[in-house]
């Protein structure tokens, strides 16, 4: 017999302590300074709010684990024959914890926030959570010396992707409960009760949490709280969709986690093949798609929500009657709603389009001068395409080999990447030799909001006076995102996540 009600307790004194610790830990936040204040460009929000509710969910899912293991009983037994694996998911993630608090603080650089995150990995892999090998369908591939950077990637991927979708008020406490929650059924299925017990204790920290991140927010989960959800997430999607001794069928975890991995996916296709770097904040996530289109945040909340049970339906039904299809069909509808809506993922489709005929036109001879080019706009609407045009026009003037507009601008909520270049003839230079380039930054109101790169040959012409001829360009699209970034700040005031309605930009004052 399966102990549902003990694990309904556990789902209650979970969800009860942390309704109590969470005020707690907002009041201690503010004490210590430990707050997230906005910045006017990417972080929006009305004032500085405590970013303590991962210690919050923390503290009262471990309590009431730790109360489960010492009164006896059903759950103190499948727990105490999972003492070490359980040991080993709370030393990494009381380390993740630490990292992110550190991080919150600001006192990390990247790289230490990733090698912080590597150590809490190393940690539960230490305790013996591993993925030996895989399953998909009837193919099974066992990865030898490959299991330990399969695991890592794994649960880094997990770590990372629910921290991105962190975002909005309420939005990873309304997946992530929603995950987890998923994901004690599925180990229920599997008879996997110290699995359950663990996804459903923080799946009622999470949803106690809720309660105070519901927006308007008073308290956000910080680094803190999305790293850690995100490797306990990642670690139970390991343990309960085990086919045997560390077999995992990917289906079903891939697709319960669908959301956050195409919203991770789509970032980093959209910020590497713009020239960004990975860790360049934007407005192209899921919900900033969904808010442009006019939702309330309430509304953008529900619209996730939905089609995060989608894949969990899917994957339940998957685990019920062994059969993978119907995970990877639910998986494969919500990416399918999303891209044919064009609510998100049709201009990252875009840009991967324009790479794949980029690669394939330098594969075939173009005449000397024939230019080719294209443009996506990422976000917002403003008319970026008259400034385009006369940069594409003086690029050709100038006989330039190449040119690209990037603009990144979240406060004002635009975005927009276009690219130009032109047949090489044979007297030009050949592997690089003679090229010059240069990069000209994009700044409006003192913030860098875009950059203008321009590559030539070196032809016997005054390189700067063509640089010149770009940069003054440049300078005039400046002054009109200026002015757009003064028509929006005078605007009246909206809660985060509420995108102003965008205006033409302004024209120059010389055509």
């Amino acid at each position: 017999m399966l102990p549902i009600l003990p694990l309904l307790s556990l789902f209650a004194l979970s969800l009860g302590g942390s309704l109590l610790l969470t005020p707690l830990a907002r009041a201690l936040a503010r004490r210590w300074g430990l707050v997230d204040c906005p910045d006017g460009r990417r972080k929006l929000h009305g004032g500085a709010v405590p970013v303590s509710g991962g210690l919050a969910i923390l503290a009262a899912s471990v309590g009431v684990l730790a109360l489960a293991a010492v009164v006896p009983g059903p759950l103190a037994d499948v727990l105490a024959a999972k003492a070490t694996g359980l040991v080993g998911l709370l030393l990494g993630g009381l380390t993740i914890c630490a990292v992110g608090v550190a991080d919150d603080f600001h006192w990390l650089r990247g790289r230490h926030k990733v090698l912080g995150q590597v150590v809490a990995v190393a940690l539960v892999l230490a305790f013996g959570v591993r993925i030996e090998s895989v399953r998909l369908f009837d193919w099974h591939l066992e990865l030898g010396l490959l299991a330990v950077p399969f695991t890592v990637f794994w649960l880094l991927g997990a770590i990372n992707a629910l921290n991105l979708l962190d975002g909005m008020d309420g939005l990873l406490g309304s997946v992530a409960g929603i995950i987890t929650l998923a994901l004690g059924g599925m180990a229920l299925l599997q008879r996997d009760v110290a699995t359950a017990a663990v996804a459903v204790a923080l799946g009622g920290a999470v949803l106690g949490f809720l309660r105070y991140n519901f927006p308007p927010a008073s308290i956000f989960l910080g680094d803190c709280g999305s790293m850690m959800i995100g490797l306990v997430v990642g670690a139970l999607a390991i343990q309960s969709s085990l086919k045997g001794p560390a077999t995992v069928a990917l289906a079903a975890p891939t697709a319960l986690l669908i959301i956050p991995i195409f919203d991770t996916a789509a970032a980093i296709v959209r910020r590497k093949l713009t020239g960004r770097s990975v860790y360049c904040t934007d407005r192209g996530h899921l919900h900033h798609c969904l808010l442009r289109r006019g939702l309330s945040i309430r509304l953008a909340l529900l619209v996730v929500s939905a089609l995060c049970l989608v894949p969990v339906v899917g994957v339940l039904a998957s685990v019920a009657w062994s059969n993978e299809a119907l995970a990877l069909v639910s998986a494969a509808a919500v990416i399918a709603t999303l891209m044919l809506t064009r609510l998100f993922g049709h201009a990252e489709l875009m840009l991967l389009h324009r790479r794949i005929v980029a690669v394939v036109a330098s594969f075939l001879a173009r005449p000397r001068g024939e230019a080719r080019q294209d443009a996506v706009h990422l976000q917002g609407s403003a008319d970026w395409g008259e400034f385009w045009s006369r940069l594409t026009e003086c690029a050709a003037r100038l006989d330039l080999r190449s040119l690209s507009l990037d603009v990144n601008a979240p406060a004002i909520q635009e975005g927009y990447n276009a690219v130009w270049s032109r047949g090489a003839g044979h007297d030009d230079a050949q592997d690089g030799e003679g090229l010059w380039r240069a990069e000209i930054p994009l700044r409006a109101c003192g913030q860098t909001v875009g950059r203008v790169e321009v590559t030539g040959v070196s032809d016997g012409e005054c390189v700067s006076s063509k640089i010149g001829a770009v940069a003054a360009l440049v300078a005039e699209i400046e002054e009109a995102v200026c002015g757009l970034v003064v028509r929006r700040d005078a605007a009246p005031y909206r809660p985060a996540g509420h995108p102003h309605r965008n205006g033409a930009l302004e024209r120059a004052s010389t055509t």
